[in-house]
């Protein structure tokens, strides 16, 4: 059974069809890439530049204010939040939702009254979604994912769960490109239940993550996981394998209908009946409505190769969890643990306030593997630092060493460029001859004996390398 399979992905010959969709495909990614580096790239770098130089002494002190009010915690934890560990989240929640509120209000209000915006206002408009240091942006992807973990509003006092379910995800989420049920949805039963391996929809080993156009390639991938399209596709070709994803189609095109047609025609009605010419109004919902998801695709995509760019495997073929999730210790930017991402993958029962446990407890596993973590960084930095091969910095300043010294810096270079730089498979090996045929493969994986049902069949293969028998050299064995 495991010769059947692996040799079913051999290496293949692409068509002319398939490399001119290849094309296409790195042609969308370079518009998607260029967008955000035009009208994205300076508000991020600006916002995030001034915070550090002194814009944290003004909102520091506001935000400990809040947090540390005896009352206004007591208010969250009997009105709000379910468990105790959440409450911690209140007064960021406060502090975005005011700007947030007041900037979108202001956007709206100006538009119907002037009958369009001027592009200076769109511009402030952009430097107040980031928000200082990029702490809004931060704050309305990092409430959204968090409750997307927790489906139908079950981070919050039944009151509040049951009547509005997931407030940042599925209200403020679609002004911050995120299409509601995403992260209950996608996120949930594609990336995290196959934990970045083959099926996810922003799987990323099958690209050279220090390769400018395989990042260009792998940015289009994001794009259409952003818009629905790419997470409907997979889990139309897992109907019938889990309930629960069954489910999670019913719900994420819920979503999409409401992304894609009920609010951009909400919108429009709203505008229009208000005096706004159609143009007008067009050039609102770009701006304003759809260019937030153009920008999280990016830095999503720019996330993810820093989470998962680097990849290894044990002597019997399987992911090196300690590898392939990364760590960022004492990161700058640091939003409730989220730069402890091999904690979020594998050990999800590991809330914020319980992270220093995990870090002693997994020193050893990190040390025997030489594991992804790293220290006075952030993700993005980490993620630029990957894509331009800048491993001499990467290591030299950032990485943590657990293994006592084992390995000499220049082996830890040469050790982690292999590690971002290693495929499973190429990219149109992956879409042109795995994807396609990985139900099929499921299906067989249980017919021979080798798993119980198709679920855990996609789990399998998700993490094993199954296409080609796996040697793996001594100098990078684990």
């Amino acid at each position: 059974m495991r010769t059947r399979i692996e040799n079913q992905f051999e290496p293949m010959t692409s068509s002319l069809g398939q490399r001119s969709l290849v094309r296409l495909r790195t042609a969308l990614g370079t518009l998607v890439a260029l967008n955000f580096a035009v009208l994205w790239a300076v508000p991020v770098v600006v916002q995030g530049q001034a915070y550090r130089r002194g814009l944290h002494r003004v909102f520091r002190p506001v935000h400990r204010l809040l947090d540390g009010s005896p009352a206004l915690r007591r208010f969250a934890t009997k009105h709000i939040y379910r468990r105790p560990v959440h409450v911690d989240y209140f007064a960021t929640a406060i502090l975005f939702a005011f700007g947030f509120l007041l900037s979108l209000g202001g956007l709206f209000a100006l538009q119907i009254v002037t009958k369009s915006l001027p592009w200076y206002v769109v511009v402030a408009y952009y430097f107040i979604w980031v928000g200082p240091g990029a702490r809004f942006m931060a704050a309305a992807y990092t409430f959204a994912h968090r409750e997307g973990h927790l489906p139908g509003g079950r981070m919050y006092r039944p009151k509040i769960g049951n009547r509005v379910g997931n407030f940042f995800e599925n209200w403020i989420g679609p002004w911050y490109g995120t299409i509601p049920y995403n992260f209950s949805t996608s996120h949930l039963f594609l990336h995290h239940r196959l934990n970045g391996g083959k099926g996810d929809t922003v799987y990323v080993w099958d690209i050279d993550r220090t390769n400018f156009w395989d990042v260009i390639r792998y940015q289009w991938r994001v794009f259409r996981y952003m818009t629905g399209i790419s997470s409907l596709t997979e889990f139309r070709r897992q109907r019938g394998v889990l309930r629960a994803v069954d489910r999670a189609r019913r719900t994420l095109i819920k979503g999409m209908a409401i992304y894609w047609i009920l609010l951009p025609a909400a919108i429009l009605t709203l505008l229009t009946a208000t005096g706004s010419s159609l143009s007008s109004a067009l050039l609102f919902l770009f701006f304003i409505y759809f260019q937030p998801l153009c920008a999280m695709s990016c830095f999503l995509s720019l996330m993810n190769l820093g989470w998962h760019g680097f990849l290894e495997f044990d002597e019997a073929g399987r992911h090196v969890k300690h590898v392939t999730s990364g760590t960022i210790l004492d990161g700058p930017d640091d939003s409730y643990g989220e730069d402890f991402h091999v904690a979020h993958h594998h050990f999800p029962s590991i809330n914020h306030d319980r992270l220093t446990d995990h870090v002693e407890a997994e020193r050893q596993e990190w040390g025997r593997c030489h594991g992804s973590v790293f220290e006075n960084t952030t993700i993005l930095e980490l993620s630029v630092l990957v894509m331009l091969g800048r491993f001499d910095t990467l290591i030299g300043n950032h990485y943590v060493d657990y293994s006592q010294g084992t390995l000499s810096q220049e082996e830890l270079v040469d050790l982690f460029e292999r590690r971002a730089q290693r495929k499973e498979m190429s990219y149109e090996e992956y879409e042109f001859g795995y994807l396609p045929r990985l139900r099929e493969s499921a299906e067989e994986l249980v017919s021979s004996g080798v798993c119980a049902n198709e679920n855990s069949a996609y789990v399998y293969q998700a993490h094993r390398n199954l296409q080609r028998n796996l040697k793996v050299p001594a100098d990078q064995s684990v």
